[in-house]
């Protein structure tokens, strides 16, 4: 915690309601879908317009107003080399909203980063900077507030400063562990997989009673949350400990967050379960891939390992900023690894992929149970690698043989389709008769196996599908395909994620000499949609000098806009999550009177003009 070294744990006031009790919705370093949260979530009863304070003293280094993201959000620097920094905000001070306002007119743009002179706006603690809101990325009215070292690492707030506006006596909620079995040696309850585990809450401590038998390299997983006095959102737990033995094995401590290491999440926790199950497991290990430092202690990279016979008693603490403790206990017990096992065996599937191992589960025979697996290269017969009185699995090492089709026992066959392996930290690129793909060396964690096709599906719509959302992305992925189907005015197509079809998503691409090209961010299915649709603007109202109409579009998405007022360009300030589009005129007393021009156009090209005659 280095970074909190010589900042004065009164140096912040609190920065909204600082005479209330307040509600937190959102903790430092809580595990959401694509990064770790960055300071804290305040709520405001679902209010907007609460008075914003400065949480110290300091100049605006920053401003920034956009659609999305934060919103409408203030950068303070400190004299003590820190900056505040409160997002979603629905108006900034007058003083600063003037300022705000010129710059728009300027650059002819709703959408600015600005950032003013060192000295142009000295806030005093408890200054007002603006009023709380809605706007950016937020899904509901609160205030984001944040405080941020001396490179700019966002540090928290609850760990520098025991604000008395927020109550917590609530030790972190534990539900559930897994144990992970990390490559094909290793066995779980007598199997290779994944196996989650509830846990019960005994004498204080949250426990698995029975003693689980396992063998080989042995991943530990998580699934908790931390509650705050007042309030039902599920918040992250900065601080966990794992013993062996009652040994510091493992050490978990989110005290600071590095923006360009934010993607590491999806590498921290089980991107794989989390697609699965939707619920978010912490990994008590370091996994190849990841880069991020805020591991104190990790004997092992935190993987244990089990001899035959061995046990080993597992202890974890989970706390919170507040020092709220939870503990959790489970015992392991080595077993010899065997090839016939009296667990039960998961048959929801024929196939299933974890890491490098691809399993194959089949109903066992009394006479023949070899499978025979083929691609391009040749074929080799596989023999169980365990099973019960029911079932057989089958364990492929992928590093070794990528197949493309199996037959089982009974002279069934199922394509596999794995198309290529693809390095991680390698630039790589794979070549098909109407597709490629290139990844950077950027691109990937850790080695992945994909299975990708182009096809045309039932319902007559081409496909380019690029294995499932099961692996994380560190960066994009470039693709071309040549279409396959047929298509009048294929200039005006995009692509499209088609992960839920009926809610197709604009990913945009480019059509050239006969090629789609594009980049993706996560694997799933790709199309071709045509949107010829232009967006779609409906007149509300005018009033107090104002206009104010709705903008949408069908299937694309909005893109941009601009507004003129007798031929001069005027600003129009957009909430997507609501549609809505108003006019704020930089002379706030020349009247709303003459022709005016909207022009909307989506992402697809499409344009809409709205002119009016206002009076």
């Amino acid at each position: 915690m280095a970074q909190y070294q010589g900042i004065d744990k009164n140096y912040y006031d609190f920065p909204i309601q600082p005479d209330k009790t307040n509600f937190l919705s959102g903790n430092m370093g809580e595990l959401r879908s694509s990064h770790f949260h960055a300071g804290l979530d305040i709520k405001t009863a679902g209010k907007e317009g609460l008075n914003v304070f400065a949480a110290a003293e300091g100049y605006v280094s920053r401003i920034r107003v956009a659609t999305g993201g934060y919103g409408n959000c203030i950068y303070i620097q400190h004299p003590n080399g820190t900056t505040t920094v409160y997002a979603h905000l629905q108006k900034f001070n007058p003083v600063i909203a003037e300022y705000v306002l010129k710059n728009q007119y300027k650059r002819e743009s709703f959408t600015v980063n600005l950032f003013p002179k060192r000295n142009e706006f000295i806030l005093k603690k408890g200054e007002i900077l603006g009023l709380s809101g809605n706007s950016g990325s937020s899904t509901g009215p609160h205030l984001h507030f944040e405080i941020r070292g001396l490179n700019q690492e966002v540090l928290d707030p609850l760990r520098i400063s025991k604000f008395t506006q927020i109550e917590d006596d609530i030790a972190p909620a534990v539900q559930s562990v897994a144990l992970k079995a990390m490559d094909m040696d290793a066995r779980v309850k007598g199997q290779f997989g994944r196996f989650e585990f509830p846990l019960i809450k005994k004498n204080g401590s949250y426990v698995i009673t029975d003693t689980i038998e396992v063998s080989g390299k042995i991943g530990l997983e998580i699934y908790a949350y931390d509650q705050l006095n007042g309030a039902t959102n599920k918040n992250g737990v900065p601080l966990i400990d794992v013993t062996v033995n009652d040994q510091l094995y493992f050490s978990q401590n989110i005290d600071s967050i590095n923006f360009s290491t934010q993607k590491d999440i999806l590498i921290h926790t089980n991107y794989q379960a989390q697609k699965e199950s939707r619920i978010r497991y912490n990994k008590l290990y370091v996994d190849d891939g990841n880069t991020l430092e805020f591991y104190d202690a990790k004997v092992n990279d935190g993987f244990i390992f089990v001899a035959p016979q061995e046990i080993k008693k597992i202890g974890m603490k989970l706390q919170d900023a507040f020092g709220n403790t939870s503990t959790v206990a489970l015992t392991l017990k080595g077993i010899e690894k065997s090839e016939v096992i009296q667990s039960e065996i998961p048959t929801k599937r024929s196939t299933y992929v974890q890491d490098n191992t691809l399993m194959i589960f089949q109903p066992k025979d009394s006479v023949n149970n070899n499978i025979t697996l083929y691609n391009q290269k040749g074929s080799f017969i596989a023999e169980p690698t365990y099973h019960n009185d029911l079932s057989n699995v089958y364990l492929i090492d992928l590093r070794k043989f990528l197949p493309q089709e199996v037959t089982f026992n009974n002279g069934g066959t199922e394509s596999l389709q794995f198309t290529d392996r693809i390095p991680a930290a390698n630039e790589h690129s794979y070549l098909s008769d109407t597709y490629s793909l290139r990844f950077s060396k950027n691109a990937l964690f850790d080695t992945v196996y994909i299975r990708a096709r182009h096809f045309i599906d039932e319902a007559q719509m081409e496909v380019l599908e690029v294995d499932q959302d099961r692996y994380p992305l560190k960066g994009s992925v470039y693709a071309e395909f040549t279409p396959i189907a047929a298509y009048e005015d294929i200039e005006k197509y995009h692509v499209y994620s088609i992960k839920n079809p009926k809610y197709p998503g604009f990913v945009g691409g480019k059509y050239d000499e006969g090629k789609f090209a594009f980049s993706f961010s996560s694997f799933g299915k790709f199309t071709l949609l045509k949107d010829d649709v232009a967006p779609v603007i409906e007149k509300r109202s005018v009033k107090n000098e104002r206009i104010t109409l709705t903008i949408r579009d069908n299937l694309s998405g909005i893109n941009s806009f601009e507004a003129k007022l007798n031929g001069e360009w005027i600003l129009m300030k957009y909430e997507p999550k609501r549609s809505l589009i108003w006019s704020e005129r930089l002379d706030k007393n020349k009247p709303l009177i003459g022709e005016f021009e909207l022009k909307v156009a989506d992402n697809a090209g499409n344009e809409s003009l709205l002119k009016l005659k206002l009076e």
